[in-house]
């Protein structure tokens, strides 16, 4: 059952297995690559914009047809203006009969949506939140419009909303990673809002999972061509849905009321017609704004709206999609976690290691958030430097087998002891007279604060010193032992941190030389994140 991050991960990974493992197998005269019953999970599928070379999808495309889907639409007229092919797929031209909004949202006049929701937030542990998408009635019947997702189920375990899509037939060039992933996220999040829940993992599970033979080619430049790094990597975030269900008919409504609106008068500025409230449909107006206008704006212009938007994902999906009109458009990137990306696909190992850095923080953020303070709990001896010493301990191993322990990897311990030793650090300054270690202003207690962390993060010397691992471990050794030694004599705070600076240096040495020029160290550790 194999587990991606996000979807561009899991389009790369599963055209891979396609490629490899699938069979052959020829459906109304066309070839594919296929796998039987093949079960996909996106961990983060909130992080639903796709960055993968050479896909060329249309984000406008996905967001348009996710607020049809979502409004309890198949008219054809309103959605072929953003997927032109549309048509294609109808019995009559004027509609598609398979369309999941109806059946969604007005199913024998049943909003499947509002009885999940309403399930769910009577009975959090319920296992009956399902919503049918295929009508026996209607689809055995012969049709261009045979829904390929025919269930969606929801279940809360350990207040997460988990999602099991089941699908008869998936493509994974157009329908997974062009669609189904985009909306279902969409629906997923605004459910987990709607029931006071996280949202969880997804997963899709096809009968038949397949890429057709005419994407063979795109797809193998695909795999050369993938860095391994997506925007989420650099600290880019996604615009949260935050509208209550009682608000939900009227804000989808003011959203295709403003949608017109653009369409009317698309070279107007961003922003022009006003706004839905709600960051993430205002994101999906900006991306049907931008679709409708760039060719009368031209690249110049397209820079300098794209430019007063802020550093989201879905800004960074546009740079995406519209570097491929206009190439200049990179070089105007004026949102730097958005421009570190761009930079570090190009190969830029800069670049990559200000990605590391970003993940580290983002690492001690999510930690931080979990465990509280439960690091520092029992104070000093008891909690603080006993996690300090498991990790030198699992050094001890690493460099005695070259291998890692069992689920960690030599970098993740090393990651591990720098976050360690700098809320150490934190920690003992916060005895220390104000700007002994941080400016004055640091808000207190320094140990608390994210922030603070990152700013000691940021003040490490990162550059590798050459010196053999085995030497640096040792070095990490002694100047643990010295720590440990003169805190339970009693010494002086001052000099307590005077030997904790030094185990950071070091620290800090053997995370440089980790990760100093290898890429795919650096890349497998951003994956994890």
């Amino acid at each position: 059952m194999p587990a991606y991050r996000n979807i561009s991960f899991a389009v790369i990974g599963s055209v891979r297995e396609l490629l490899r493992d699938g069979a052959n197998v020829v459906v109304k005269d066309a070839l594919t690559k296929e796998l039987i019953a093949r079960n996909t999970t996106l961990e983060k599928p909130l992080e639903r914009y796709l960055f993968v070379p050479h896909r060329h999808h249309d984000i406008a495309a996905q967001f348009a047809e996710t607020m049809w889907v979502m409004a309890g639409r198949n008219d054809i007229d309103w959605l072929r203006k953003y997927l032109p092919r549309a048509p294609n797929f109808s019995d009559d031209g004027r509609t598609w009969r398979g369309g999941y909004g109806p059946r969604l949202r007005q199913w024998a006049g049943i909003d499947q949506i509002d009885a999940v929701r309403k399930i769910l937030r009577s009975d959090r542990a319920s296992r009956q939140a399902v919503m049918i998408l295929f009508d026996p009635a209607l689809d055995f019947q012969p049709s261009k419009d045979i829904p390929c997702n025919n269930w969606l189920s929801w279940i809360i375990r350990d207040n997460q909303l988990h999602m099991l899509a089941a699908l008869r037939s998936n493509d994974v060039w157009w329908g997974f990673s062009g669609a189904n992933a985009f909306e279902w996220s969409i629906l997923h999040e605004m459910l987990a809002f709607w029931v006071e829940a996280d949202v969880g993992p997804a997963d899709y599970l096809a009968t038949s999972f397949h890429l057709y033979e005419e994407y063979f080619e795109r797809g193998e430049r695909a795999l050369a061509a993938f860095h391994g790094l997506t925007p989420y990597d650099f600290g880019v975030q996604s615009s949260a849905f935050s509208t209550p269900w009682q608000s939900f008919p009227d804000k989808l409504q003011l959203w295709f009321d403003l949608e017109r609106q653009i369409s009317a008068q698309p070279d107007a500025p961003l922003g022009s017609f006003g706004q839905v409230g709600d960051p993430l449909l205002d994101s999906g107006l900006t991306i049907v704004h931008v679709a409708q206008a760039h060719e009368v704006w031209g690249e110049e212009r397209l820079a300098r709206e794209l430019a007063i938007l802020p550093a989201r994902d879905y800004v960074a999906a546009l740079y995406e999609k519209y570097i491929r009109i206009f190439p200049g458009l990179q070089a105007t990137i004026q949102h730097k976690p958005i421009s570190d990306f761009f930079a570090a696909q190009s190969g830029r190992s800069i670049d990559l290691l200000a990605a590391f850095n970003v993940g580290v923080k983002k690492l001690h953020a999510d930690k931080d958030r979990a465990y509280g303070r439960a690091w520092k709990k029992r104070g000093e001896l008891v909690s603080i430097q006993p996690n300090i010493a498991r990790k030198v301990d699992r050094l001890d191993t690493f460099i005695a087998t070259g291998r890692g322990l069992a689920g960690e990897s030599a970098l993740d311990t090393a990651v591990d002891l720098v976050v360690y030793v700098e809320k150490y650090r934190l920690f003992l300054a916060e005895s220390l007279p104000p700007g002994t270690l941080l400016p004055a202003c640091a808000p207190l207690p320094l140990s608390d604060y994210e922030e603070n962390f990152d700013n000691l993060f940021d003040q490490l010397d990162l550059t590798p010193g050459g010196r053999p691992l085995v030497e640096v471990v040792a070095d990490i050794n002694s100047a643990f032992d010295a720590c440990w030694r003169e805190a339970e004599s009693g010494a002086t705070v001052a000099r307590k941190l005077e030997l904790a600076d030094a185990l950071s240096r070091y620290a800090a040495e053997l995370l440089a030389q980790l990760v100093q020029g290898d890429r795919m160290t650096i890349v497998q550790f951003l994956q994890s994140g």
